[in-house]
C-alpha cells in the first residue's frame, strides 16, 4: 500500500495544474459550508454570551399590546412574588424613544431604558466606567443617565469612550427638554461594526425619573424581570406565569413570557436550520467537484491505457489496479477537503471579525472534511478505477 500511495502522489505531482484544478471543486464545496457552519457555531456562541449575561434563571415578561389594561402594577409585582419560586420581581421601562442632539447639533433619535438600581441582579450591565444608578438616584429622581461606549462616537465624534462621562446631555422627553448628567459607560449592545448613523444610542436612566415622565411616576410599566430561584427551572414557571397575568387582566395572549434560555434556544434553533439550509445548498458544489473528479480519472485512464497494460503483462491483477486509480482519486479529494477546511476556516474568521464575532472551528467539522471528502473519492473514484481495472492487457499494449 505504501508503494502505491506513493506512485499516486508521484502521479498528481507530475501534473499539477490538472490536480490543481481537479481539486478546486471540492475545495470550494468543503470551504462553503466549512465557512457557513463556523459562522454559525461563531452565532451561537455570541448569542449564548450575550443571554449568560442576563441569567439563566430569568424570565421577561412584556406587554404585547400596549395599553392601559396591560400596564404591570405594584399589585402584579406582589402577585408573583407570591409563587414560592420568584426570588424577586423588577419592573422596569424599556425601548420608549427620546431625542437629543449630536454634534452638529442635529436631532439624534435616542432609545431609553428605565432601569432600577439592582438591575444587576438579573442583568449584567458591564460596566466600563464610572458608576452605575444607585439606590438614591431612584429615591430623589436623579438627572442622571449611563449611555453605552459607543456614545461618545455617535453623539461628540469622539473614539474615546470615556469622553462622555461627566459631559451633560439634553434629551427631550415628556415633552420638554430636561439635561441629564452622564455618570457612566457600560459595553454596547451593538456590534462595533453597526453604523454610527444609523443606531440610536440606548441611555439608561433610574426607573423612577424615567416613570415620572412617561408614567406620570404612577410606577406602572409593560416590562417586568422574574427571577427564579436557580435550584429550579425558569422555563417551567413561563406558562404559570403568563396565565396568572391574562386571568388578572382579563384578556387572552396579551403578554409574551419567556424565560432567557428559552430565547436562547429558540434562536439557536433558528441558526441551526439556517446553517443546514445554506450547508445543503453549499454542498451542491461538492457533487460537481465529484463528477469533475470522476471525469478527470477517466480522461487520465485514457491517457494511461499503455501503462496499466504494462503493468497487467507484469503480473499486476484487477484488484492492484483498482486500487491504485481509487487511491489516488480519494487523495485528490482528501487534499481538496483539507484545503477547503483551512479555506473556509480562514474566510468565516475574516467576516466574523468584521460582524465583531468569533468563527468557531469545531472536531465535527474536521471529521466533516476529511470524511465528507474522502466519501466523494471513493463514489466518484470507483467507476474510473474499476474501468482501468478491467482493460484488457493485449489491447491496452497496443494502444498509441
Amino acid at each position: 500500500m505504501r508503494e502505491i500511495i506513493k506512485s499516486a502522489l508521484a502521479q498528481l505531482a507530475g501534473n499539477k495544474l490538472r490536480t490543481f484544478l481537479t481539486m478546486l471543486g471540492m475545495l470550494i464545496g468543503v470551504g462553503s459550508v466549512i465557512m457557513i457552519l463556523s459562522l454559525g457555531e461563531g452565532m451561537k456562541g455570541y448569542v449564548s454570551g450575550e443571554f449568560e449575561g442576563i441569567g439563566q434563571g430569568t424570565i421577561q415578561v412584556m406587554a404585547m399590546v400596549q395599553k392601559e389594561e396591560t400596564l404591570l402594577t405594584d399589585e402584579d409585582v406582589e402577585m408573583l412574588e407570591e409563587i414560592p419560586q420568584v426570588v424577586e420581581v423588577f419592573k422596569h421601562h424599556s425601548n420608549y424613544m427620546g431625542m437629543g442632539k449630536d454634534y452638529n447639533q442635529k436631532d439624534k433619535m435616542l432609545m431609553l431604558y428605565g432601569f432600577p438600581y439592582d438591575i444587576e441582579k438579573v442583568s449584567d450591565m458591564n460596566l466600563k466606567f464610572g458608576r452605575w444608578i444607585t439606590e438614591q438616584d431612584e429615591e430623589v429622581k436623579s438627572h442622571v443617565v449611563v449611555v453605552e461606549d459607543n456614545f461618545s462616537k455617535i453623539m461628540f465624534k469622539e473614539s474615546d469612550p470615556q469622553y462622555a462621562l461627566g459631559k451633560s446631555i439634553e434629551i427631550l422627553i415628556g415633552g420638554e427638554r430636561q439635561s441629564f448628567e452622564i455618570v457612566g459607560i457600560v459595553k454596547s449592545q451593538y456590534p462595533s461594526s453597526a453604523p454610527a448613523d444609523m443606531i440610536p444610542p440606548i441611555v439608561y436612566l433610574p426607573f423612577t425619573t424615567l416613570d415620572q415622565y412617561i408614567m406620570d411616576g404612577e410606577g406602572k410599566t409593560y416590562s417586568l424581570y422574574v427571577l427564579i430561584d436557580e435550584e429550579y427551572d425558569a422555563s417551567e414557571y413561563s406558562k404559570p406565569i403568563r396565565r396568572i397575568l391574562n386571568k388578572k387582566h382579563g384578556d387572552e395572549d396579551v403578554y409574551m413570557v419567556s424565560s432567557l434560555m428559552e430565547a436562547t434556544d429558540t434562536i439557536n434553533d433558528i441558526l441551526d436550520k439556517l446553517s443546514l439550509f445554506t450547508s445543503v445548498v453549499a454542498a451542491v458544489s461538492l457533487l460537481v467537484g465529484g463528477i469533475g473528479i470522476m471525469n478527470i480519472m477517466m480522461v487520465t485512464v485514457r491517457e494511461r491505457t499503455r501503462e496499466i497494460g504494462v503493468r497487467k503483462a507484469l503480473g499486476a491483477t484487477d484488484q492492484q489496479i483498482l486500487v491504485q486509480f481509487l487511491v489516488e482519486a480519494i487523495i485528490l479529494t482528501v487534499l481538496g477537503g483539507l484545503s477547503g477546511l483551512l479555506v473556509g476556516y480562514l474566510g468565516g474568521f475574516f467576516i466574523a471579525s468584521a460582524l465583531t464575532i468569533e468563527a468557531t472551528l469545531t472536531p465535527g467539522m474536521i471529521i466533516f472534511s476529511i470524511g465528507t471528502s474522502s466519501i466523494v473519492g471513493i463514489i466518484f473514484g470507483v467507476y474510473p478505477a474499476y474501468k482501468a481495472a478491467k482493460l484488457d492487457p493485449v489491447e491496452a499494449l497496443r494502444e498509441e
